[in-house]
């Protein structure tokens, strides 16, 4: 299977509509995000048209934003496709993943949050 047919059936599973980024879209992402040996939590956010609206940290993310750097999805795609087929999932929608986990929720306050 590829990239859309994953992110597909990623958001069929969880009843939401499919609005993948566009690969030249922006994402958020801290230290540890593509190199995948950390658990990884998104959050995406309703966001300009350049950016895809998600957030991805890790553990090593010491909480300045500052310390933030943002890269096209195509990046994040290529590095890490087992969490690129979730970032399909719509606006307000959280995900922890790593290790053993996934857990993936909707969060109605990351999704009014302009």
């Amino acid at each position: 299977m590829d990239l859309s047919d994953n992110q597909k059936a990623c958001c069929d599973h969880y009843s939401a509509d499919l609005t993948p980024p566009k690969q030249e879209q922006l994402v958020v992402i801290s230290e540890g995000v593509l190199v995948g040996s950390h658990e990884i939590e998104g959050v995406r956010y309703p966001s300009p048209d350049h950016m895809s609206g998600w957030w991805l940290t890790t553990d090593l993310y010491n909480g300045d934003v500052n310390s933030l750097k943002t890269v096209h999805f195509s990046h994040v795609a290529e590095a890490q496709p087992d969490i690129a087929q979730y970032m399909a999932l719509p606006f307000g929608y959280r995900f922890i993943l790593g290790g053993q986990s996934e857990h993936v929720w909707f969060d109605r306050e990351a999704a009014e949050n302009v």
